[in-house]
């Protein structure tokens, strides 16, 4: 029950630390006066790395070699949580993941459906569906990006950021959704 508590917690600091979605079609891939870093080399990296791997096991239709592009971090210095934005081009979606200033916890940390839902959904850009042609075109939603933002953060991830390789894992017996 406290282990669920916690990564709704996360959940919910995700959803505070990153920008709103409307928001990010004006700023391009980092908000005025923030400061950005290579993802390896942030405390949170390990899970990072480890989340990343579970989404794509999570993923029923993610097949062969994954290559998810995870782009420098962001740091604003008036905010506690930096974040990432990953391009995931085998799937044709961006994701938007908070990362813990103080490091990593527990790298071997197994995320529930649930948690790993927020990225099905909430933290997820469909690039396909989610996409508008300009910021104008966004109207107030909560989830629509602009073509630019989308093109800019792309640019990011690939030219700047880290390309991390990933297969589906095997399923584990000890897995807490296993059937």
């Amino acid at each position: 029950m406290m282990r669920a508590a916690g990564v709704f917690l996360a959940a919910a600091l995700c959803l505070t630390a990153a920008p709103a979605r409307a928001n990010e079609s004006e700023e391009g891939y980092a908000p005025p006066g923030a400061t950005l870093s290579a993802p390896r080399a942030h405390p949170d990296w390990p899970c990072l790395a480890s989340l990343l791997q579970q989404i794509v096991d999570d993923d029923e239709r993610a097949r062969g070699v994954n290559v998810l592009h995870v782009g420098r971090v962001v740091s604003k210095h008036d905010d506690r949580d930096d974040f990432v934005r990953v391009y995931w081009p085998q799937r044709r979606a961006l994701l938007l993941v908070s990362m813990n200033r103080a490091g990593c916890a527990d790298p071997n940390h197994r995320y529930d459906s649930a948690a790993l839902g927020w990225y099905r959904t909430k933290a997820r850009i469909d690039l396909d569906s989610d996409v508008v042609p300009t910021a104008a075109d966004i109207n107030g939603s909560t989830y629509l990006v602009s073509r630019p933002w989308v093109d800019a953060t792309i640019a990011e991830c690939t030219q700047h950021g880290t390309a991390l390789k990933l297969r589906r894992s095997p399923r584990r017996s000890d897995d807490a959704d296993a059937d």
